[in-house]
């Protein structure tokens, strides 16, 4: 195994933690909560209807069927996504989207698996759709990295950078309940990534970022910011 398949296999396994966590959460207390309250409901509905201990325990059975079909879409649905080896292929997605060749991905590699303590940062995502989505940040001496962010692995080479911006926006989210939903705003600290070759891309600094960090909690960003400061990377 190389330096880039062992580092590969060390996201997996960092990874890992969280999504069998989440996958004991769904089997052990989602789906029982689910398969005993549709029993117990049509159950109760059924014997206010007749006061019959029978037609009680054919609501019950009745209750549990339908209860298992609706288990059966959500952890379809669910574990699907929950496979470590997934988010592990989004890493090696985004280090392709760089075009490293072989040499350059064993030193990304070595670089990440070096990488010490105070070069790492690790939260927890706690905004709209996040779930407590475990996130970290990474910082080498030629790359930075962020995982559990939208996408996943945002893969930054730093030598491509020319300058770093520190941004907000308003956004909006919407939460669903089972009778409403609502609609509220939020704020989402961003760190902006503009590349060298903007010029020749007929890009301005008034443009869009190549590539941007988002986070729910300003004083995460304040941290990377700080970490991306000893790159030298000029800062604004």
């Amino acid at each position: 195994m190389n330096s880039y398949e062992k580092w590969i296999e060390e996201e997996i396994k960092w990874i890992g933690i969280y999504c069998s966590k989440m996958r004991r959460q769904a089997l052990c207390v989602v789906a029982p909560s689910i398969l005993g309250g549709t029993a117990l409901l049509l159950g109760v509905l059924q014997l206010i209807g007749s006061e019959n201990v029978e037609d009680f325990v054919n609501g019950v059975l009745g209750g549990f069927m339908i209860g298992a079909l609706i288990c059966g879409i959500y952890l379809l649905v669910l574990l699907p996504g929950l496979n470590p080896r997934r988010y592990g292929k989004k890493i090696d997605r985004s280090v392709r989207d760089l075009s490293l060749n072989e040499m350059e991905k064993e030193q990304l590699a070595q670089e990440m698996l070096a990488a010490d303590e105070e070069h790492r940062i690790s939260y927890v995502l706690q905004g709209p759709g996040s779930k407590g989505t475990p996130g970290r940040f990474v910082l080498t001496e030629h790359y930075a990295l962020l995982e559990g962010s939208s996408p996943y692995a945002i893969l930054i080479r730093l030598s491509d950078i020319a300058e770093i911006r520190r941004g907000e926006e308003k956004k909006m989210a919407e939460e669903r309940r089972a009778k409403s939903k609502t609609v509220y705003w939020f704020t989402l600290y961003t760190i902006g990534f503009y590349r060298k070759d903007r010029f020749q891309r007929n890009l301005t600094q008034k443009d869009l970022p190549d590539e941007a960090f988002g986070f729910f909690r300003q004083d995460i960003r304040d941290q990377v910011m700080n970490l991306l400061a000893e790159s030298g990377i000029w800062i604004e």
